[in-house]
Order: C-alpha cells, then sequence, then structure tokens
C-alpha cells in the first residue's frame, strides 16, 4: 500500500485525517494539533538515531568500513557473507564463539576473536566523536527542539518533560545546557557521578525568595532517559556501578547496549532495567502522550511497550515516519485500528514526492509553526 500520493499524511488509526486539503492547510493542522500535544501534563519523547543523521553516521555505513578490516582479520575466514547488517554480523559473531568455545579451541584464538569483536565497539565509539558546538546544523536542532517545547509549554506548573532516547551521543545533555534548562539523567554527584534512578524521583525549587510561603518548582526541567546507555557511562568494576565520567581508564568499560540479539537481555540488567521501568511507568500514567522522533522501530523490546500502552484509551502515540519503510509500516499495521495512534510523514514541500515530513528540521516547523504558507 502507498502512503504518499500527494503532500503529508496524518493517519489517526486508519484513517488519513488530511486527506483532500491542499498541503499549506496540510501543515497548519499538523502544526496545531502537535501544538495542543505539547501541552499535555505527561509529555513523553522518544528520540531515535534519525535526529542525530547528518553528525553521526548510521550504524550501517560504519559497519561499512569496519568490516573490510574485519575480513583481513583472524575472524575474517569464519565469515565470507556478502552482508552489511551490523546487528547479523554481531549475532553471528556470538554464536561463533560461543560455537568456538564449546569445542575446545585454544583461549589465546577465543581471545584473539573477541579483540575482533570488540573492534566494532570502538569503531561505533569512534564514530560518535563529534563536535557539539552550536554552529554545528545538528546541535542547532536540539536547541530549537528544547526551546520550542517550553516554550509552548509556557510557565505553567507542568510535570517534567521525560525524553527517553537510544542515542549514545551528547547531543541533548549539550543542548540543555546551552538553553538553560535543567535536567537529570539519573547520576548523582559532581566528581564521582554514579548512577542512581531515584534521581528521577526529585525535582528543582527556586527559592530565590525565602520569605515565600511556598517554594515555586522549576518549571524547565526534563528527565533524559538512555536507554541503551551513552558515551560517557561506565561500568566500574571495582565499585560495582555505572559511572559517568569523560575519561575512561583500565578498569572500566564501556556502559552501552549493543546492536545483538541480547539486547533484549541487557534491558533487564542494570542500570537498563531501572531506564526500562521508568518508559513504562510513564507510558501507563493517566493522559500521556508519546511522541516518536527518528525512530525506525528496530527494537522489538520498546516497540512491545509502545504496543502494551496502546491499549490505555487516554494514552496518545505520535510517530512522524515514512510509512514506506518496512518496520515502521509493520508496527502501524499491527495497531492502525486503534485511534490513539498517530502517524505524520508524507512531503513537506508541494513540488516535490521526497518523503521528508518525518524529519527532524520539519517536526520543529511543525513545533513552530513557520513555513506552513511556503
Amino acid at each position: 500500500m502507498s502512503y504518499v500520493v500527494n503532500g503529508l499524511y496524518h493517519y489517526q488509526g486508519n484513517q488519513d485525517i488530511l486527506e483532500g486539503m491542499s498541503v499549506n492547510k496540510q501543515k497548519k493542522e499538523i502544526s496545531s494539533f502537535i501544538k495542543k500535544r505539547l501541552l499535555t501534563n505527561n509529555l513523553n519523547f522518544l528520540l531515535g538515531s534519525g535526529c542525530s543523521f547528518s553528525a553521526i553516521p548510521s550504524m550501517g555505513d560504519t559497519f561499512k568500513k569496519i568490516k573490510p578490516e574485519l575480513k583481513k582479520s583472524a575472524i575474517g575466514k569464519y565469515y565470507e557473507e556478502e552482508n552489511d547488517n551490523i546487528e547479523d554480523y554481531l549475532n553471528w559473531l556470538n554464536t561463533a564463539l560461543k560455537f568456538l568455545s564449546d569445542s575446545g579451541e585454544s583461549d589465546k584464538n577465543i581471545k584473539d576473536y573477541q579483540d575482533n569483536f570488540l573492534m566494532t565497539k570502538e569503531a561505533l565509539l569512534k564514530s560518535i566523536n563529534i563536535d557539539y558546538k552550536a554552529e554545528n546544523s545538528v546541535m542547532d536542532l536540539y536547541i530549537q527542539f528544547y526551546n520550542e517545547i517550553f516554550s509552548v509549554r509556557d510557565n505553567k506548573d507542568y510535570t517534567p518533560v521525560n525524553i527517553f532516547t537510544t542515542n549514545y551521543d551528547l547531543f541533548n545533555e549539550v543542548a540543555l545546557e546551552k538553553t538553560n534548562i535543567r535536567y537529570t539523567n539519573g547520576f548523582r554527584g559532581i566528581i564521582n557521578r554514579a548512577f542512581d534512578p531515584s534521581e528521577f524521583n526529585y525535582r528543582l525549587v527556586d527559592d530565590m525568595n525565602r520569605y515565600k510561603d511556598k517554594w515555586s518548582i522549576v518549571r524547565k526541567f526534563v528527565k533524559l532517559y538512555k536507554v541503551h546507555g551513552s558515551i560517557d557511562w561506565f561500568y566500574d568494576s571495582n565499585t560495582q556501578k555505572v559511572m559517568q565520567t569523560s575519561n575512561s581508564h583500565h578498569d572500566t568499560q564501556n556502559a552501552l547496549i549493543y546492536p545483538t540479539i541480547n539486547k533484549h537481555i541487557e534491558t533487564q540488567q542494570t542500570p537498563y532495567s531501572e531506564l526500562f521501568r521508568e518508559f513504562t511507568i510513564n507510558l501507563q500514567k493517566s493522559n500521556s502522550t508519546l511522541i516518536v522522533l527518528g525512530y525506525g522501530f528496530p527494537d522489538q523490546h520498546i516497540n512491545q511497550l509502545i504496543s502494551q500502552a496502546l491499549s490505555n484509551e487516554d494514552f496518545t502515540l505520535i510517530v512522524f515516519a515514512n510509512l514506506g519503510e518496512e518496520k515502521i509500516e509493520a508496527f502501524y499495521s499491527k495497531h492502525k485500528n486503534i485511534k490513539n495512534i498517530h502517524v505524520i510523514g508524507g512531503c513537506f514541500s508541494e513540488d516535490t514526492s521526497f518523503s521528508d515530513g518525518h524529519h527532524f528540521d520539519n517536526i520543529i516547523r511543525f513545533m513552530k509553526g513557520v513555513g506552513m504558507d511556503d
């Protein structure tokens, strides 16, 4: 089924509520809808790798660069398939390592193979070694994104905005600090920052006027949940805790969930079990909205939690997506008879068939309500 004829689409359930409208009218309708949903008291976002695209190469592009080196290595003779899917490769490699161990391969050879496995992790981290300056176009989009959220929400006593992200990069943190928006990422401490999920239960208060009868909460406040970890998270083998630091040393290892078949297993371990528990709790709250950006629905453990939330009638799911993508279309097809799912995408410009209505820059235009007459 083709979901894009001309212009944009906004499916509520299985009905395109923009059908028959001009492109400019479609833009205005989407903008009005999004602004209203930004006023939801329990507002949640799920940000995927598409939001950081162009600054950070896709996982597939990273794998294409490192695969020739892997084939030259000792592990290469065990992997001759022409497959550029990094998740398939890492799943294959995990299986190969287990097979070699069970078949009595020497510890030295297995160590060599494991070193090649770690090479893919190092390449992944190197691909995220970017400049987070404000003039970076992607950084500028993140800054606009956060400014617009709190511009629409104004100074009312809403609950904090929850940002869930599968991204390892630091765009969210840097953008929040550049916009002077307070946030917590679940770590406590200043010098030695250790993960403590109870940090998500606290709010900041403004005590500038100490003679107030009641202190005011800090209204611009974000709870940032990095459900797959971060490039600045490390597991400290001495304290057996996940720490946040800009420097790594010999007794730490990266605390990231890598794209392997073991993703679901890893999400059941700390700190990810706590982060996904928070995801579930927040989606189950009354009158909650989840807005999904830059996420292609590749992770079944996340998709399942979203599916469960859709059973609540007062939960609203808004997905900015290209329905021509296989995994997104599969998720939508599974739930399209439910009225609380909204899928927005299509062609932002009237004179093109390029599906860009789900791109980060155009989502921000919807939030701002600008460019609606172009």
